[in-house]
């Protein structure tokens, strides 16, 4: 398949909000503006508004039942065939379950080995343009296997970071830089996806896989300055970025 022609596909883990707390961290501080519905309205969004938009699909991965959807935010942009969002209903129970799934899920995809999965929770906030430079990022002479669209805070300001050294690369409208970890939103290939499914599906927490794919395998894994999403966790926002006016 031809570079251009490559397509990202969001398999988006989502749990009923009243489901949030046992299956999730319940000690997450929130930052004010932010909720779930917020988030999935700000990707339908930033898609929606990308000149690349038309070359993303959009998959939730729902750990719940149909009756728990009924009563989910949700359900009414699943119900608007409309914007062609697709469900997959799954019974994980934890986080960690939901994840090991939506992998399987991924892997059974019949998708080119050079089109991107994206592996996306329900607590991410975009910034426009996203979608554009992805792909403009995978189509530049840049030699990476994992794109994750956060710049973690932490590695900022956390001890365990101050002697961290980044290698820094320019896309043609954005910069990125190497990160020994992330979280478990992220990107990869098909292939890629193929290559590290032992470590991507081992059943360890994030932090622990990213460093053995970067560690051990040397994998190189890029993330954005400034991040082009964020996990909404209040004192680790993205930088210097208004999030707050993008969650309207």
């Amino acid at each position: 398949m031809a570079a251009q022609e490559r397509r990202i596909h969001i398999l988006y883990r989502h749990v009923h909000v009243s489901a949030e707390k046992r299956s999730r961290d319940p000690n997450k501080t929130r930052p004010e503006w932010f909720s779930h519905a917020k988030c999935f309205h700000n990707l339908l969004q930033t898609i929606a508004a990308d000149p690349q938009g038309h070359r993303v699909s959009l998959t939730v991965v729902y750990d719940g039942s149909l009756e728990q959807l009924q009563t989910d935010f949700i359900a009414p942009y699943i119900a608007n065939e409309a914007l062609g969002v697709k469900i997959q209903f799954i019974k994980g129970g934890s986080d960690i379950n939901s994840f090991l799934i939506t992998m399987s899920l991924a892997r059974s995809l019949p998708v080119p080995d050079s089109d991107l999965i994206y592996f996306l929770e329900n607590d991410y906030l975009h910034q426009h343009g996203w979608v554009s430079k992805v792909l403009e990022l995978y189509n530049s002479p840049h030699q990476f296997d994992i794109v994750s669209l956060y710049d973690h805070k932490d590695k900022y300001i956390l001890p365990m970071y101050h002697d961290l050294q980044s290698r820094l690369l320019l896309s043609q409208s954005h910069h990125w830089r190497t990160a020994p970890s992330s979280c478990a939103s992220f990107i990869v290939s098909k292939a890629e996806l193929e290559r590290d499914f032992d470590i991507w599906a081992s059943g360890k927490t994030d932090y622990h896989f990213f460093t053995q794919l970067t560690q051990k395998r040397g994998r190189v894994l890029l993330t954005p300055i400034p991040g082009l999403s964020t996990h909404s966790m209040e004192g680790y926002l993205s930088p210097n970025v208004d999030w707050a006016a993008l969650s309207v």
